[in-house]
């Protein structure tokens, strides 16, 4: 069932919306401030977030500019709580990447229906089972998005796993979908670290994952993710594979020869060229 993170300083407003979603099935975790929910969703992802506007520290709007900015939470959908019904502050709200809103107090049939239609769109976006991040269509709408201002110019880095249909082989399926995860999460870290905060991360499927940045920040992402992948990446093999350095594989002759380990590659089209 859909997990549900509900967001406001005021415990009695959590509890209530936590009643409600609960009687439906949905799964439910809270937070009281922007700072906690920002934590919370970096180590374990909701379907949808609802989240209050006025809360002291980190407001809504802040939040979800925050989670606009980060390639790992920028398809969660987010449902303004909101005391405020005027126009103004909802177009801040949709310029920061609110996708609805509900006006306090709201009615609980009306909450419903509006985590529904949240969710239902959500379902039918592009978004990996693996990783959590979008898919190939997503892909294809921030490449036409970037594509719409010729005057600034910006990369696309395709990375693959290397040698990955070998590591399949050799261990399983499952654990190629670890492999696959974590490099997700390496690349999520290289593009925070190293890149712009409306940098795009994406999964088109198998081992290949695609990051848009501008010119100037792709040597370091990609030189960052490289270093964090090798860092990682032995502790994916058993401790025989790593004492002798290399994993058995089948050669297009059908000769078994000896096979290095997994590595990231990197292929950067440039939208100048």
């Amino acid at each position: 069932m859909s997990k549900i993170l509900v967001v406001d300083d005021e415990s009695s407003i959590v509890e209530l919306i936590e009643e409600n979603l609960a009687m439906e099935g949905y799964h439910t975790s809270h937070a009281y401030s922007g700072e906690e929910a920002l934590e919370l969703m970096r180590h374990d992802q909701p379907d949808l977030v609802l989240l209050d506007v006025m809360m002291p520290g980190m407001d809504g709007y802040e939040v979800s500019r925050q989670m606009q900015a980060d390639p790992q939470l920028n398809h969660i959908p987010i449902i303004m709580l909101t005391a405020r019904s005027a126009t103004p502050d909802k177009v801040m709200g949709y310029s920061r990447g609110v996708d609805d809103y509900i006006t306090k107090p709201f009615d609980s049939d009306e909450l419903l229906v509006r985590v529904r239609a949240q969710l239902h769109h959500l379902y039918h976006e592009d978004i990996s089972d693996i990783t959590g991040l979008p898919g190939s269509q997503a892909v294809e709408k921030a490449i036409k998005q970037r594509s719409s201002d010729p005057s600034k110019p910006w990369n696309i880095i395709y990375v693959d796993i290397e040698r990955f249909t070998i590591y399949n082989e050799n261990y399983s399926f499952l654990e190629g979908d670890e492999l696959i995860k974590a490099t997700a999460n390496l690349l999520h870290e290289a593009v925070r670290e190293r890149g712009n905060p409306d940098d795009f991360l994406g999964h088109v499927g198998g081992d290949n994952l695609i990051i848009i940045t501008t010119p100037d920040k792709t040597k370091g992402i990609c030189k960052l993710a490289a270093a964090k992948f090798n860092a990682i990446i032995l502790q994916y093999y058993t401790a025989s594979d790593r004492n002798q350095g290399y994993v058995l594989a089948m050669s297009h002759d059908g000769q078994i020869e000896q096979s290095p380990f997994a590595e990231l590659s990197f292929d950067v089209v440039d939208s100048q060229s």
